[in-house]
């Protein structure tokens, strides 16, 4: 089952169990003699379920990010905002990154460096994608391309040639 699949299920799983708790309460207020409005049970499912989606929505890249190796770093966190969640427009929510698992880097000829790079995105396969990094020469290259230019901020190349090399 996709990611967005186990997301639904989770929301349903917890409208159902959200339903099953407010109808029990609801039965022991009447029981009680208290009259309550009818809006209750809709209401607090429909809270619990947008809760739950709210929540799992920005703990997704803390999850993500405890699943990997230990001394793994991450380079780029890249944020969206979603129409069909508009409080996201006030604080974007994380959808992709890319780390790098200084354990993976090796020394090649030349003293060029490889290193796998993890691009992981939310609702999407994780891809690693092997460079090169010359880092006496300040290039890159992608495993199916030339050589170009590291930015001088670039996380990536930052980060291999200062793990030791």
């Amino acid at each position: 089952m996709t990611g967005i699949g186990t997301e639904l299920l989770g929301v349903i799983a917890v409208g159902i169990g959200m339903a099953a708790l407010l109808y029990a309460l609801l039965h022991a207020a009447r029981k009680a003699g208290l009259t309550l409005p009818t809006w209750l049970l809709p209401a607090g499912i429909g809270l619990a379920m947008v809760s739950y989606s709210v929540w799992n929505d920005y703990a997704w890249f803390g999850r993500a990010t405890a699943s990997l190796p230990e001394d793994t770093q991450v380079l780029l966190v890249g944020r969206a905002s979603q129409p069909w969640a508009p409080w996201t427009y006030l604080a974007p929510v994380e959808v992709r990154f890319a780390a790098l698992d200084p354990a993976q880097i090796r020394d090649g000829e030349g003293g060029i460096r490889q290193a796998p790079i993890m691009l992981v995105e939310r609702h999407g396969q994780t891809v690693i994608v092997p460079q090169h990094f010359d880092c006496a020469g300040g290039r890159i290259r992608p495993a199916r391309g030339d050589w170009t230019a590291a930015a001088p901020d670039d996380p990536a190349f930052a980060a291999v040639c200062a793990a030791g090399g």
